[in-house]
């Protein structure tokens, strides 16, 4: 049973929940849903890591979340027209419980631990879109993109200080807003600076308290 609906919804609505839903599976590198299709349901992660992408109307994309285990995606198609704004992506295999919009709006309304949830995950997103709004120097906006990718995939279990998935230069320049190039610059300045270290593709985090400041905009 996923984690999400066991820790927040009755037994019977779990049941009831699991018998309408389905799971899929979606290989790397593949849509789970794109911008413009129609609102048909949530994703919840079973397993897996995925990225959500919003076009920026310049031609480019741009990464505005990432997703782990339990996380939810498709929240952002509710409302107005019923369509997704973004797209979400595969970053490895991985397993999703689709729950139908209809399914899902029951529970939300039967469930008041659920719709609790569900608000503080909206509130939260929505304080880190302001914050990352804000006018800040690129090094503390990479800075805040490393500790995000921190927050959401964790350490290798057997490293105390390697990131468990590292995202492409090119997806951490898109997340950060920037070119590749500065995307490259910046971080051989903080491994200079000894706050992370470069180990080829992966990056592992060597100072957490600096890494917060600079993240903060200290």
């Amino acid at each position: 049973m996923n984690n999400v609906l066991q820790k927040f919804c009755s037994e019977h609505w779990c049941e009831f929940i699991l018998f309408h839903s389905k799971t899929i599976s979606v290989s790397a590198g593949n849509s789970i849903f794109s911008a413009g299709e129609d609102t048909l349901g949530i994703h919840i992660l079973n397993k897996g890591k995925a990225k959500v992408v919003a076009c920026t109307g310049i031609g480019t994309d741009r990464i505005i979340r990432l997703a782990a285990e339990d996380d939810i995606l498709g929240h952002r198609g509710f409302g107005g027209p019923w369509k997704y704004t973004v797209s979400a992506i595969a970053l490895e295999d991985s397993e999703l419980l689709f729950i139908p919009i209809d399914i899902f709006n029951a529970a939300f309304k039967s469930n008041p631990d659920f719709a609790y949830y569900m608000l503080m995950f909206f509130a939260e997103e929505l304080r880190e879109s302001e914050r990352l709004a804000t006018q800040l120097p690129i090094k503390n906006v990479i800075a805040s993109v490393l500790y995000n990718n921190l927050q959401v995939f964790g350490f290798e279990k057997d490293s105390s200080t390697k990131l468990s998935h590292t995202l492409s230069r090119k997806d951490l320049a898109s997340q950060a807003g920037t070119r590749y190039e500065t995307l490259v610059r910046t971080l051989a300045e903080l491994n200079n600076e000894n706050i992370i270290k470069l180990d080829g593709k992966a990056i592992h985090i060597l100072d957490i308290e600096k890494l917060v400041l600079l993240k903060e905009g200290n």
